[in-house]
């Protein structure tokens, strides 16, 4: 079952950083976003590299860092 309340938390420490840049307000997004479609983790991975592509052009390997931005949240969504 979904707690919104540890993801939340868990998003809030993640630490991961894009040059400089905050990503946590696109892992809301997009953790959200993949909830409400009823979808899993490679969807959600797909909707953050497409935000950081959107929105972070320097940066190459979207796909890598969305990988570990999933590890660091994976199950700690659910209760």
């Amino acid at each position: 079952m979904f707690n919104p309340i540890s993801c939340g938390i868990c998003i809030s420490k993640i630490t991961t950083r894009l040059n400089g840049y905050d990503p946590r307000q696109m892992i809301r997004q997009c953790a959200w976003s993949t909830l409400n479609n009823g979808k899993g983790g490679s969807a959600f991975k797909k909707c953050l590299v497409k935000k950081i592509e959107q929105t972070r052009h320097d940066i190459t390997n979207a796909d890598n860092v969305a990988e570990e931005i999933w590890q660091q949240l994976k199950k700690k969504c659910s209760g």
